[in-house]
């Protein structure tokens, strides 16, 4: 598959490097500095403009299976999709940060009627407004996802000694019945848990389970349940979907937000929120909100190093949890390292989104945890012959937390029997994705003896 995309910044080069060893990769980008960045990729960088038609044919856009412009220009992005498509590029994909352009390109929306097609238009501030609000609801979750249309729930907790599910073997803990401990991050390593595994105070546990008895689970690291007091720094467009989204939990919202143009406009939008216009780094501001009252801080301005002042304050004023956003992928690490309980990337997340929406593989990529490993979906081949989890010889790195078969989602364990067709929701470091497609070869030549 042939892909062409427009812009050479971080998330060009993060979709490049996902893409290069197995498909054909141009990058076209005017910024001559950032071809250093692919010297190292099997990619060929074309420095031009992705809205100049000269220039896409000079990348052979007409042979394209897939267009994607991800510049920081939202009318680029879309201009260029546009001339793209009308060039012969089979899909386009382009990267929004308005609403007005997600709205506009949708099926049935104003520009379908006159012609004006993109394939897909991806905002990820409001994947990472989702992503978060997500891990609010989840009292003492770090990080949340669902797949299977909701019915299957990942969380991940950080344990604090008067946690339960420590100091034993993981073979000997009382979990409730249809949830796993599907990995665990001790210091730097993840891990997939065996049943001699024990959990200690520091470590992030992760569990996958059914949602109904995710729940469950939830209330025995949070009992007591109410409307959360959530202080969100930064009131552009994540920090405003965020807001909209918990009014509906009936949380306690308070905005703090420097412009005071923008307050006004979030304080007509969200009548329920309070709105002060301040600065998140105020340490005299937070106290006098009595911001060490909050059960989350939200640090999302659009500055990297501000968020983490936030955080690193809010942690100092012993706010239980503290998600951040982090705009720049490489960032993510130390942020956790010092102590920042969620740090979240929107790039990374949209990436992958992308990767999945190109189906480069014969696995769909769901969820990363911290960047150390991924929730991953794959149908177990047809035709091939089923058998007991124990008996599949499934790689050593790899677990299945969950299969969905006939709309009926169940949490396996070693003697539940796997069968064509099923669908399995596998945890596995990114590593190991090599593995996991080499062992759904070898199911697939395992036929059936008529």
């Amino acid at each position: 598959m042939q892909v062409v995309i427009v812009g050479g910044g971080e998330i060009g080069a993060l979709l490049a490097a996902a893409l290069h060893r197995t498909h054909g990769v141009i990058v076209i980008d005017q910024d001559p500095e950032r071809e250093a960045a692919f010297a190292s990729l099997d990619v060929q960088f074309v420095r031009g403009n992705g809205t100049d038609p000269d220039d896409l044919r000079t990348a052979q856009v007409e042979r394209a299976r897939a267009f994607i412009a991800c510049t920081a220009s939202d009318d680029v992005n879309v201009l260029a999709c546009l001339a793209a498509k009308g060039l012969g590029a089979k899909l386009t994909l382009a990267f929004v940060t308005r609403q007005r352009y997600v709205d506009a390109f949708k099926r049935d929306g104003a520009f379908e009627s006159v012609g004006l097609l993109i394939d897909r238009v991806l905002w990820p501030q409001r994947i990472l407004a989702h992503q978060i609000a997500d891990i609010v609801r989840a009292p003492r979750a770090v990080d949340s996802a669902r797949f299977a249309n909701g019915r299957i729930t990942l969380l991940e907790f950080l344990l604090e000694p008067h946690d339960p599910f420590r100091g034993e073997n993981l073979s000997s803990l009382a979990l409730p019945q249809g949830v796993l401990a599907v990995g665990a991050i001790k210091g730097e390593d993840f891990i997939i848990p065996t049943g001699a595994t024990v959990f200690e105070a520091g470590d992030r546990v992760v569990f996958m389970g059914t949602t109904e008895r995710m729940r469950e689970l939830q209330r025995r690291f949070a009992p007591h349940k109410r409307s959360p007091r959530v202080v969100i720094v930064g009131g552009g467009n994540v920090g405003f979907m965020v807001a909209q989204q918990l009014m509906t939990d009936r949380a306690n919202i308070t905005i703090i937000e420097e412009d005071p143009e923008r307050c006004e406009k979030l304080a007509q939008l969200l009548p329920r929120a309070l709105v002060l216009k301040g600065d998140g780094t105020d340490l005299e501001l937070l106290e006098q909100e009595r911001a060490e009252d909050a059960d989350v801080m939200v640090a999302v301005t659009d500055d990297d190093a501000k968020n983490l002042l936030v955080s690193l304050m809010s942690k100092q004023l012993g706010i239980p949890k503290v998600i951040t956003r982090v705009g720049r992928t490489r960032n993510r690490r130390l942020f956790t390292r010092v102590g920042i309980d969620a740090p979240l990337t929107p790039r990374a997340a949209a990436v992958q989104e992308v990767i999945n929406w190109l189906q480069v593989d014969e696995v769909e990529h769901l969820a990363t945890i911290e960047d150390r490993a991924e929730v991953m979906e794959v149908t177990f081949p047809e035709g091939s012959l089923g058998g007991r989890v124990r008996d599949l010889g499934t790689p050593e790195a790899m677990l299945i937390g969950a299969i969905e078969r006939d709309g009926r989602v169940m949490v396996p364990g070693g003697d539940t029997v796997v069968q064509p067709g099923d669908h399995l929701y596998l945890v596995t470091t990114p590593d190991k994705v090599d593995e996991v497609e080499e062992w759904l070869d070898e199911r697939r030549a395992k036929t059936p003896v008529p």
